[in-house]
This record gives structure tokens, sequence and C-alpha cells, in this order.
């Protein structure tokens, strides 16, 4: 059995899965800002809702800057240097280890483990989060790939990329969720947005596919037809168009990257 804990920064979902991946039971709860109130009440979700007995591992993955299996920095919860895996090994006692990842780095690999080529990963949601896959594997040098905070001119001002085409952007602009958008100026709009830090992360990438997740790669096919259109005109003529995919987990992408990421990690034990 894995543990597996998606940490968000508005939402944290607990899932436990079997050893093929089945999910056997998940909680859902808010994300506190305040670490010490969400830490307790993590613990209590996880002491309450699972047993622990038959755990191989606990995968935990977090939204921001991840280094030696700690959170240094998430970038839309105030938190720092949140050593989450050595508090819940000394509360939760246990022989199994845990592990911690970037969110955007493990729905990667849950969404192109079975890929060739290099994958280009966009989560599209309260931020933007990225990750990036090479025949089925993490990238180590784009470990700490944020390309949401990446900042660009928008309408004369200069916003962090987030700030432009995240999913909470696109909702505080429009007053609505993007689930509810069918103007087609809007998608017009949208896809501009993500346009702006999409053209070059493709210039110097170089991806052969781009999987969008997130509220927005749901979305997708509202906007597929612009985004190709618009990445045919901008793109420069050397840079090969990749292909465009919805993320097929959806909301559990990051669960099933948890799950992958123990598995991978068990293997080199």
């Amino acid at each position: 059995m894995y543990l597996c804990i998606d940490i968000g920064g508005t939402k944290t979902l607990i899932a436990l899965l079997d050893k093929d991946g089945k999910v056997l039971h998940s909680v859902r709860f808010a994300t506190i800002a305040d670490q010490n109130i969400f830490y307790d009440n993590l613990l209590q979700q996880i002491r309450v809702n699972f047993v622990l007995s038959n755990i191989k591992a606990i995968s935990i993955a977090m939204p921001g800057i991840v280094k030696r299996n700690q959170a240094i920095w998430l970038g839309n919860l105030p938190w720092r240097e949140f050593d989450l895996a050595t508090l819940l090994k000394n509360d939760l006692g246990g022989s199994f280890p845990i592990y911690v990842e970037n969110d955007a780095n493990l729905a990667a690999l849950s969404e192109a483990h079975l890929c060739k080529g290099r994958t280009l990963y966009l989560t599209l949601s309260t931020g933007i989060g990225g990750g990036i896959v090479e025949d089925g594997h993490l990238v180590k040098r784009y470990s700490d790939f944020e390309p949401g905070h990446t900042e660009y001119i928008w309408n004369h001002e200069k916003l962090e990329w987030e700030d432009i085409a995240a999913a909470s952007a696109i909702n505080k602009k429009y007053g609505r969720l993007v689930s509810e958008i069918k103007d087609t100026d809007i998608w017009h709009d949208v896809t501009n947005r993500i346009l702006l830090g999409l053209v070059p992360l493709i210039t110097s990438l170089k991806p052969d596919r781009v999987i969008l997740g997130g509220p927005l790669g749901l979305m997708l096919d509202n906007y597929r037809k612009m985004l190709r259109k618009g990445l045919a005109t901008e793109l420069p003529a050397k840079i090969t168009m990749p292909r465009l995919h919805a993320a097929k987990y959806h909301d559990l992408s990051v669960i099933y990257g948890c799950y992958y990421y123990a598995k991978l990690k068990q293997a080199r034990r």
C-alpha cells in the first residue's frame, strides 16, 4: 500500500493506493495557510482515516521548491523550511520511508511515465507549475522548474506568468470559473495569456509534447485550435510544433505521480 498526499494551494488530497495503483480510499480537506495548523490537521486526517500497518511508503507532493526531501519554499503558501517528512516520521513512526517532491514534477511523471522523448507538463490552476520528463523519467536539472514565476509584460505591467494565465487569474478577471466560460472572445484572451509563457518555453525546451493540467487543462478542447494557431504564428521556424494534450488523470495526476515516484524510489533502495 502507498499513502499519497497532494498538498495544493487551496486543498489537500490524501489517497491510499494498492500495489497496482488502484485508489482504495481518499479524503480531501482545505489547505490552511498557517503551517502549524495545517500540519495538525494533516496528522489528524491520516490517523482518523487510514491504517498504516501495511504501508510501503508515504509519498508527498508539495507546491514549491523541494530540496533534500524538504520543502524549502512554497510559492502560493507562506511556508518556509517545512520538513514535513521528519515531522510525520516522528509522529507516525513506522518502518516505511517518506518521500517529498514538487507537485508539478510528480504530475508530469504520472502523465508522461510511458512517453518517449521529452514532455513538458504544465498545470494551470491556483498558480502555474511545471515538470519535464524525458523517456519516462524526471529530468534532474529541471527539478526546481518554476515557470509560473517568470515575469512578463502584460497590459503595460510587469507580472508573473501565473498572475496572468493561471486558472485563478482567469477566474478573477472574468468573475467565473473557467469551466463556466462559453464566450469565444474570452477563450481568445485566455489563449494569448497562455501563449505569453508557452512560446518561450517551447522555444528553449523543444518538447515533443505539451500536456496541460489543472482546470485550464481540462478545458483544452475549448481553445486547442486557437493555441495551435498561435504557436504556428509565434514559434521560430526551426522549432517543431509539439503535440498538445490535456492531462488524462485530471485532478488525480499528482496522486498517481506520488505513487509512481514512490515505486521508483523503492526499486532503487
